[in-house]
Formats: structure tokens, sequence, C-alpha cells
């Protein structure tokens, strides 16, 4: 008994500290993973939060948009409305007429579940594209008896602010011609008069330019419709059709260098045309259409602002920097503007950091926000940073 009792103790002796190793071994493991959790969780605790599954790179792996809105569907329906407009804002997807599109299947959830109260839901991410989804569902075919409705619909855009009301009239103007139909061009026009007649505060020009530009890309028919205003042998029509006011000549100019470049291509050749148009302020607005047509084109670079800009004539130039800059912050670039300021020289770059100035203070949604947008100028032009704030 003795014998065994000492050939154990032995045993015993020699396992026991094994198993402590063992489990020193395991307790050093865990809590190196504690630690490394820990320092993650501080690294990031501060960063934008997205809650997107693979819903985002399912968007991204296809260009049917048809497709891609049943995808963002899907993110809205598991994180929310609210958190899944976060989530496409920070993907990494371009500043287009494309997830401009995809961003309206959240105005089509917010309108289905809420009714016009969802509105407040709505970001003014992609030119406030969750606020055009949302209104083509309010708008019907008469501004008379779909007045109440509207009239609520405007009430809260007013409320969320200068940025988002007439980005709200502007997709008004889109809906009145996907409801009376595109041959009706001139009564869609006539809707948003009807409205600017009994809400003078209404920005009718923005619900006019909606409805221009509705009938060059046609988005709510998918493709093009034969029944638009348009000729392929007249280049100036429709701002030229007999039918239309004065006061639908200049959101016919913002919006025919759109067909042109549908048509030709050439920001050259569709800078001539611009040359042609009369009077001056429809000239100047013609240009500055052709800007905007140039920036989705620019993919967000500042090389290719100054690339595709000086194919513009020489004295029209600076101002499709200027556009291209006021564009891109709208649309949510927080990069590029700051960079093409930084380029310009003497009174051009001071005009530049004017117009930036002015959109940080329609954009910033409060003085902390303004004060970091103003912070990205350049320190070496630090009297803009002050005038900025």
């Amino acid at each position: 008994m003795a014998m065994s009792s000492k050939r154990f103790n032995k045993q015993k002796t020699v396992w026991l500290p094994w198993i402590g190793r063992r489990l020193l071994i395991l307790i050093l493991v865990l809590l190196s993973l504690v630690f490394a959790g820990l320092f993650l969780f501080l690294k990031f605790r501060d960063a934008t939060p997205t809650s997107a599954g693979n819903e985002i790179a399912l968007i991204k792996q296809t260009k049917d948009v048809k497709q891609q809105s049943k995808y963002y569907r899907a993110l809205i329906e598991r994180v929310g409305p609210e958190q899944a407009q976060v989530d496409l804002y920070n993907s990494g997807l371009p500043f287009t007429g494309e997830t401009h599109l995809i961003n309206h299947t959240v105005g089509d959830y917010l309108y289905e579940k809420y009714g016009v109260e969802g509105i407040t839901q709505c970001r003014n991410y992609f030119l406030e594209s969750c606020y055009h989804g949302l209104l083509l569902h309010v708008i019907g075919g008469d501004a008379d008896t779909d007045f109440e409705d509207v009239q609520n619909a405007v009430d809260h855009c007013f409320k969320a602010g200068n940025s988002v009301i007439t980005q709200c009239a502007h997709g008004i103007g889109h809906g009145y011609v996907a409801a009376v139909g595109y041959a009706n061009l001139d009564g869609a026009l006539e809707q948003c008069s009807k409205i600017a007649a009994r809400l003078p505060s209404f920005p009718v020009y923005n619900c006019h330019d909606g409805v221009f530009m509705e009938n060059i890309w046609a988005v709510h028919g998918g493709e093009p419709s034969p029944d638009r205003w348009v000729k392929e042998t007249d280049d100036v029509y429709p701002c030229n059709d007999a039918r239309l006011k004065s006061e639908h000549l200049n959101p016919c100019w913002s919006n025919q260098p759109s067909l042109l470049y549908q048509r030709y291509g050439d920001f050259k050749k569709i800078g001539e045309i611009c040359l042609t148009v009369t009077p001056e302020d429809a000239q100047q607005i013609c240009f500055d259409g052709l800007s905007r047509q140039i920036h989705p084109l620019t993919r967000n670079q500042p090389d290719e602002v100054f690339k595709l800009c000086n194919k513009l004539p020489t004295n029209w130039r600076n101002a499709c920097y200027l556009t291209n800059v006021i564009a891109a912050f709208s649309v949510g670039d927080r990069s590029m503007p700051f960079e093409v300021c930084a380029r310009l020289q003497n009174a051009h770059k001071t005009e530049c950091y004017q117009n930036l100035g002015v959109m940080i203070d329609v954009y910033a949604e409060n003085p902390a926000q303004k004060k970091r947008f103003c912070n990205k100028i350049t320190t070496e032009y630090s009297q803009y940073q002050g005038s900025c704030q």
C-alpha cells in the first residue's frame, strides 16, 4: 500500500503542473482576445455605424436597377429605413442618377408604411431621392384634388430646410409628368403653377425643372417614352415650343444639355450650341446645365473636373468648375469640392470658397458639423476658413 501511495503521489506531482500550464495558456489566450476586442471597440466606437450585411455588396454587383432596389428593400426591412439610408450613403456607391433611383426605394417603403408622415424619416442623401420616391405616391393627376396631400408634404419639406424643399418641389415636377403622361408636358407644368398660386412660397422653378428633367430621362417609365417632347432634328426643341410660357424657358434650357449629350456625347459641340442661346440669362442656364451634365462623369475626381470643363468655351470654364463644386457638395461629396477650390487662382478661388461657404450653410446640420466642413479648407487659406465659420 505504501508503495502504491508513493507512485500515486509521484504521478500527481508531475500531472498537476502540466494541467496548470495548459490552464495558464488558455487564460492568457482568453485575456488577449478580450483586450483585442476592447481595443477594436475603443478604436471604432466613434466611427460611422453601419449595419449593412451582404445587401450592399449585392447592390454593387449588378447594374439592374430593379434588382438593386430589391436588395435595398431587403436591407430597409432588416435594419429600418433611416439606418438603411446611412448604409447606402456610406457604401461607396457613386453620387449619380443611378444611385438616386435606387434610393427612391426607401421613399416607396416609407409611404407604404406611414403615408405622408413617413417623409420625416427621409435623409437628404443623393439629391433628396427619398423625398422624390415618397412624393411620387402623393402626386395624382390634378393639383386641385390632390392639394391637401401635396400641401401636407410640402409643409414637412419646408420644416426640413431649404435644400429639402427645393428637391421636394423638383420631385413633385417629376411626379406630375408621370401622372399626366409624357405627351402632356405643358399640363404637368401647369400643375406646378397651380400649386404655386395657392402656396406662394412654393419654389415653382424647381417644380418646372423636375418636369423638364423627367421629359428627358423618363426615369419613372424605365426607358424614354415615345411621347416625350423631343425632336431628333431640332437641337433646341422643346425650348422653342410655342406652348411654353416665358417662365418655362430657363428650366427648359437647364435640362436641354442632357438631351444634347444623349444625342452627341460631345461637350465642345454642346458648348457651341449653348453659345447660340438667347437671351443672356437662358445662355447662362444652358452652360450651367452642361456643367451639371459633366458632374457625374467626373467620378468625383478633381482631375476629371478640369479635363471635362476645359472642353467648354474659355469664358465658361470657371463657371463649370464652380457648378461641379456645388453639384458635388449637394449630393454628399465632402472631398472633391474642397480640392477643386484649392487648385483655383486669385478671384476664382475666392468665388469658389464663397460658393462652397453657401453650400456649407445650407447642408450643415449643426454648428459642429459646419466647423468640420470649414476646417477642410486648406490652412494655407485660413482667411477663407474664418469667413466660412
